[in-house]
């Protein structure tokens, strides 16, 4: 028995919450990294899917032909949307915890293989096989013999996103803060009530409210994040070197380095143009590093890498992949500046016996 009253008000608080903090976000937006891109699309999505599920659940069993194709459209609309939210919530997941253009991508190709399996599975319900849903002449909607899939995709997407934030906490990443459950809980809730008890509709709502809550804490995190650049900042740095010394890591390198003649940069361009060379910068230390590295600012021009690296000879291959992407930049980009820097990398020797002695030089083999 579907409650067309019950899911207005349901659906209808959860288009007014996650559209105020859509709005909201983008009048104080401040960056343009791909965590704050990827959490306003998954706002843009669950909005359309909770005004769209309403629409479907109002044209059920209504007759006529137009209301057959807009219940086709809705509904499709509606069983592709749970898997777009649980893809993107994994790579946003990814992403704000290691912020690695490299981990993003390779993890985007593996984790799109369930949502290209539901999207093909949908494709073919529209060829009128049914296995996702159907539509009875009469315009009625039922569940076919396959729909479970796509909540069971849902489940893995929501199992993964739990998983890469506690294998970062035992790689000693700082995501202490991250609020993982604060989305996950109430999101797992909302998709096993509608799905066992078709007629009501608690899905997009408990997304809705997951969200204004993951917003509201990860607010604490903002303190670890370099406002600029969207690195992580120097606070970070010391939690990571804290880590590093208590789990007695090894193979770990640290490079050191600064924007060459910065300051002239400044001078002759302007700050802004200063401030555009810092962006940059960190965008290039963002696409150099790999899977097991992060990257930050320590303040002004000053960055730094750590990386999991297995010898100096990786170490020399990272230094040189830094440099020739800045020198893509020079080459390719349009700004009149150009950027160059100054580098230093010493390995972590494990040593807390005395501090002066934690990182090993190693700038004679480079």
């Amino acid at each position: 028995m579907i409650n067309i009253p019950e899911i207005l008000v349901a659906n209808g608080t959860g288009a007014f919450l996650v559209l105020f903090l859509l709005l909201y976000r983008i009048r104080i937006a401040q960056t343009n990294q791909f965590d704050e891109k990827a959490y306003n699309f998954m706002l843009i999505v669950t909005f359309i899917a909770t005004i769209n599920e309403t629409l479907s659940f109002i044209i059920d069993a209504r007759p006529g032909f137009i209301f057959h194709i807009l219940q086709y459209i809705s509904n499709t609309i509606s069983s592709a949307s749970s898997g777009i939210i649980g893809y993107c919530w994994c790579l946003f997941v990814e992403y704000h915890i290691h912020r690695n253009f490299e981990r993003i991508k390779k993890k985007s190709r593996i984790l799109a293989i369930p949502l290209i399996i539901a999207t093909i599975l949908i494709i073919i319900n529209l060829l009128g096989t049914g296995i996702i849903f159907d539509i009875s002449k009469e315009n009625v909607y039922t569940r076919g013999p396959m729909n479970f899939i796509l909540y069971i995709f849902v489940f893995v997407y929501y199992i993964e996103s739990i998983y890469t934030v506690h294998k970062a906490k035992y790689d000693s990443i700082l995501v202490e803060f991250f609020p993982i459950y604060y989305f996950i809980i109430p999101c797992m809730i909302g998709t096993m009530i509608q799905g066992f008890f078709f007629g009501v509709s608690t899905i997009w709502l408990c997304v809705a409210i997951a969200f204004i809550i993951v917003y509201i804490e990860i607010q604490i995190s903002i303190s670890f994040i370099d406002d600029l650049s969207g690195l992580y900042n120097r606070k970070y740095m010391n939690h990571y070197l804290n880590k590093l010394q208590s789990n007695k890591t090894k193979h770990v390198y640290g490079f050191l380095m600064d924007i060459n003649e910065f300051k002239a940069i400044n001078d002759t361009y302007g700050h802004l143009k200063g401030d555009h060379a810092l962006i940059e910068f960190g965008r290039i230390l963002q696409h150099s590093i790999d899977k097991d590295s992060v990257a930050i600012r320590m303040g002004g021009d000053e960055f730094v890498i750590f990386a999991k690296l297995q010898s100096d000879t990786e170490a020399v291959k990272l230094k040189k992949r830094i440099e020739n992407n800045v020198r893509q930049f020079n080459i390719h980009s349009k700004e009149p500046l150009h950027l160059s820097f100054s580098i230093g990398i010493a390995k972590y020797n494990g040593n807390m016996r005395h501090h002066q002695h934690v990182w090993v030089n190693v700038n004679q083999i480079v």
